[in-house]
């Protein structure tokens, strides 16, 4: 991982010096957390204003690679705040505790990596990282200097999705087995032309890390999550929040499978590359479980929504719709389930934002975690290059690597570009 001091930012060298690392700050009841945002898109914006009217932050600086979108953010608050095109220079600043990034997926373990050297706190949106090396760098630099991340992955944050946890996690199904994810299709298409890049736009900002190709308005913004190099597809942005919950349900954050099988349907024309309709398998063991994810799936007959996952249990089985912003049980009266007095009673969050804050404060662990987001993050990232290989992959969960595949392993980390790498 390289280390870069918060006086080098603009320099961004992989050979700058030790970062310097801010003492924490003695929090008293009424402080506000200093908040600087970067990626002011659409989710962005979203939540920078749900952080914004909590009362818990005041927004300090917005940074975003298109001065339109960075226009657009600090028009949205009742105060003046800094605008930045880089991220760097607002990461110098001493006067920022924490930093909200909702940059595309390509950057986010670089901006988390470079945040956690400058001594900021994090929020990153999901999924946490493209690649499993950038996992491993966001991990050993939030150890190293000390840092709250908060992934996010909102569903474990949510009402709903509390009961069934408790429900799950006190053996209400029996062993959990098998559970099925079903989802709609990738979408396909994108048919403009290589552009110039528009005079907002810093496009070789808005690549960093990614290799260079020209501009398209079809690969920037809300489209790049169907672009294997930038989103990957539904099974990396929906997975990130399906798949958080199936793990928080079984109690698998420490966990990984060994096997991974995937196929998928390649789109047959268009700028888009991700598979239209795709089929992914994850094994585990000890204890035994499989996962499959279903692109487009079948829900229950019981059920209309686009996305969600059936728990099948020893003792029975369980539909669990949504996982972002919305859904829940769809069988019986488990929102209403009590764990026994003697039972497990998983953690209730306060809300995703604002457990973040208060974990800033306490310096305790937030409920989605970097090692949760990275164990979802690899699930994704493996279900992806089982397909692109077009074979079945053999994984090492405490090693996390692919065994006697060495072309595989040599995909789980990229170079990155120029300075941008971890």
């Amino acid at each position: 991982m390289t280390t870069i001091s918060r006086r080098h930012f603009l320099a961004a060298s992989a050979a700058a010096t030790a970062p310097l690392i801010l003492p924490a700050r003695v929090w008293g009841a009424n402080d506000q957390i200093a908040l600087g945002c970067i990626g002011t898109g659409g989710m962005g914006r979203h939540v920078m204003g749900a952080m914004d009217h909590s009362g818990e932050v005041r927004v300090v600086a917005v940074c975003d690679v298109d001065a339109h979108h960075r226009q657009e953010a600090a028009d949205m608050l009742e105060y003046e705040v800094d605008q930045y095109g880089d991220y760097r220079r607002l990461l110098e600043r001493d006067d920022v505790d924490a930093v909200l990034i909702s940059t595309p997926d390509h950057w986010h373990a670089v901006q988390t990596v470079h945040a956690c050297q400058a001594g900021k706190d994090v929020y990153v949106e999901k999924p946490a990282c493209n690649t499993v090396s950038e996992g491993h760098a966001m991990k050993e630099a939030i150890r190293r200097y000390d840092r709250i991340v908060q992934v996010g992955s909102q569903g474990r944050s949510m009402d709903a999705f509390y009961p069934i946890c408790n429900y799950i996690r006190n053996g209400e199904l029996g062993e959990v087995t098998r559970v099925d994810c079903w989802h709609y299709e990738n979408r396909s298409g994108g048919d403009a032309p290589d552009q110039e890049p528009p005079d907002h736009l810093d496009w070789d900002m808005w690549l960093g890390p990614a290799r260079w190709v020209p501009y398209n308005p079809d690969r920037c913004h809300f489209t790049f999550r169907w672009f294997m190099e930038y989103g990957g597809g539904n099974v990396r942005d929906r997975g990130a929040h399906v798949l958080s919950l199936v793990q928080w349900f079984l109690d698998f954050d420490d966990r990984g499978p060994t096997r991974v099988t995937a196929t998928g349907t390649p789109p047959l024309e268009g700028n888009f590359n991700c598979p239209t309709e795709m089929d992914v398998t994850w094994e585990f063991e000890d204890p035994e479980l499989t996962i499959t994810w279903r692109q487009p799936g079948e829900p229950p007959e019981h059920v209309d929504h686009g996305f969600g996952a059936v728990y099948h249990g020893s003792e029975g089985s369980l539909t669990v719709t949504g996982g972002d912003g919305g859904g829940g049980s769809a069988d019986g009266d488990v929102a209403q389930y009590e764990p026994p007095a003697d039972g497990e009673r998983v953690f209730q969050s306060p809300g995703h934002h604002q457990n973040w804050f208060d974990c800033i404060r306490s310096r305790e662990q937030p409920i989605m975690h970097i090692e949760a987001g990275h164990r979802v993050a690899v699930l994704c990232i493996l279900a992806n290059l089982a397909y692109q290989l077009g074979r079945p992959l053999e994984w090492d969960p405490e090693n996390e690597r692919v065994v006697g595949d060495e072309e595989a392993n040599r995909l789980l980390h990229e170079p990155g570009r120029g300075p941008w790498h971890v």
